[in-house]
C-alpha cells in the first residue's frame, strides 16, 4: 500500500469499517513483530505487541487525514513505544544482568559455548588484602608496611620516613624494618606456591 491508500484506509477504519481496521493493522504487522523480535531481551513480546496494535487503534481515532502521513505517525508512535518499554523494562530488571555468551562453531556443525561462572570469580583486590592480613599476622605495623608495598608510587625510603613521622623511631631502623619484612614475606610466599 502506499501512503495516499493508507491514509484513505486510516480514514475508513475510523469511520467503523472493520475490513479497513484489519488492513492497516496486517500493513503494520510485520514491523512490529520484527522490531519486537530484534528487541525480545529488553521487551516482553506479546505484551508490546498488544500495545502496539492498540497504539494503532488510537493512532487511527486521532488521525486527521489533511494534516500528514499516517504511516509516519504510526511507526513514530510505535518507535516511542517501544523506548518506553525497553526503558521501564530495564528498570524493572534492574539487579539482573544480560549475559552474552561467547560462541564457536565446530568442525562438527555443532555450536560451542564457554561459560564463565561469575561466582568463581573473585575479585583482585579482595585476594590482595587477604594476602596482606595473612602475612602481617595481626602485627599493625606490617599491615601498614605491606599495604604501602602494594602501591604503585612505593619506594623503602618514602615508607621509612613516613612510618618514622608516624611512630617515632630512626628512619633507617625503619627500613631494615621494612627489608626483613620484604625477605619474610617472599620466602613465605616462596614457600606457599
Amino acid at each position: 500500500m502506499n501512503k495516499q491508500q493508507l491514509n484513505t484506509m486510516a480514514i475508513a477504519a475510523r469511520n467503523g469499517d472493520d475490513a479497513a481496521l484489519w488492513e492497516v493493522k496486517a500493513h503494520f504487522q510485520k514491523m512490529i513483530h520484527s522490531l519486537s523480535e530484534a528487541n525480545r531481551n529488553r521487551v516482553k513480546q506479546e505484551h508490546f505487541e498488544e500495545q502496539c496494535f492498540d497504539l494503532i487503534d488510537e493512532t487511527i481515532m486521532d488521525f486527521d487525514g489533511t494534516l500528514g502521513d499516517f504511516s509516519q505517525l504510526v511507526v513514530h508512535n510505535i518507535k516511542r513505544r517501544l523506548g518506553r518499554t525497553k526503558k521501564r523494562h530495564s528498570v524493572k530488571c534492574k539487579g539482573i544482568e544480560t549475559v552474552s555468551l561467547p560462541c564457536r562453531e565446530s568442525e562438527d556443525g555443532f555450536v560451542e559455548m564457554e561459560f564463565v561462572d561469575d561466582l568463581a570469580i573473585v575479585d583482585d583486590n579482595f585476594l590482595t588484602k587477604e594476602k596482606i592480613t595473612s602475612l602481617a599476622a595481626g602485627d599493625q605495623r606490617k599491615m601498614r608496611v605491606l599495604t604501602f608495598m602494594i602501591d604503585p608510587g612505593y619506594s623503602e625510603s618514602s615508607t621509612a620516613r613516613l612510618l618514622a613521622q608516624q611512630d617515632g623511631k630512626n628512619v633507617d631502623t625503619h627500613r631494615k624494618f621494612i627489608q626483613r619484612l620484604r625477605k619474610d614475606c617472599q620466602k613465605v610466599l616462596a614457600h606457599a606456591i
